[in-house]
């Protein structure tokens, strides 16, 4: 079989079947991201596309709807990180750039795509042959976390952080529980149009009113609590 014939038959399982041609799309997809990057000079903290995964604060819900918000009883106990989070850490978010993360795991649902259909005839399934992504996606999530692994220890080298924390002090939000004393509550801040959640606990001990405004005046060593005051200004008369 000479050259012409192996490069051919190889264009051809690139589009043919239907998981194959979608994969080889999104792969397109990411190469010409990766050319633009190139071309571009984009640094390394540009990788994440200003998604905020800062893994290392399990207790701020930006959007992600992971409620991290400390029971209502008294004297409650932190609360450990959600799946969410979990999951996150697990893949290394925010210790690799994200989008090496998103195409590295792309790549192995591309590969195993390519390989699986040439053993399997999935031609005649029609858009049903796209369900073999699915377990080819759990697949690729193991193969891509040992494959990021050596990647975060290099980042970690060279001082990559994923994206800048958050300073919250001195920013006021509104409560969204009622706290007093030691009571652990939860109250919301914006940032650029972001809904954030913090675990707060009143400063002084006075008690705090859902819907009230409060300013954050510190935070607890681990960061994971945060110390409210009521808000003085015009909106709270």
């Amino acid at each position: 079989m000479d050259l012409y014939i192996i490069m051919n038959e190889f264009f051809h399982s690139l589009m043919h079947p239907l998981p194959n041609a979608v994969m080889t799309v999104v792969m397109g997809i990411i190469l010409l991201y990766w050319l633009f990057v190139f071309l571009s000079g984009v640094g390394i903290d540009d990788l994440d596309l200003g998604f905020d995964f800062d893994v290392d604060v399990p207790d701020a819900d930006t959007d992600t709807d992971v409620d991290t918000s400390e029971p209502d009883g008294e004297g409650a106990g932190e609360k450990e990180p959600g799946f969410f989070i979990k999951f996150l850490n697990f893949m290394n978010v925010g210790k690799v750039p994200f989008m090496l993360i998103l195409s590295a795991f792309k790549f192995f649902i591309w590969l195993g795509s390519l390989i699986t259909t040439s053993f399997i005839n999935v031609s005649t399934w029609g858009a049903w042959s796209l369900l073999i992504l699915f377990p080819l996606a759990f697949i690729s999530l193991f193969f891509t976390k040992i494959t990021t692994n050596p990647m975060a220890k290099i980042f970690k080298e060279l001082g990559y952080r994923g994206e800048d924390e958050i300073d919250f002090i001195g920013r006021s939000g509104k409560m969204l529980s009622n706290i007093k004393d030691k009571k652990i509550g939860t109250a919301e801040i914006m940032i650029d149009n972001n809904p954030i959640k913090l675990n707060v606990v009143s400063m002084d001990g006075q008690e705090l009113k859902y819907g009230e405004y409060v300013i954050i005046e510190d935070e607890s060593d681990d960061k994971r609590t945060y110390y409210v005051s009521k808000e003085i200004s015009i909106r709270n008369f």
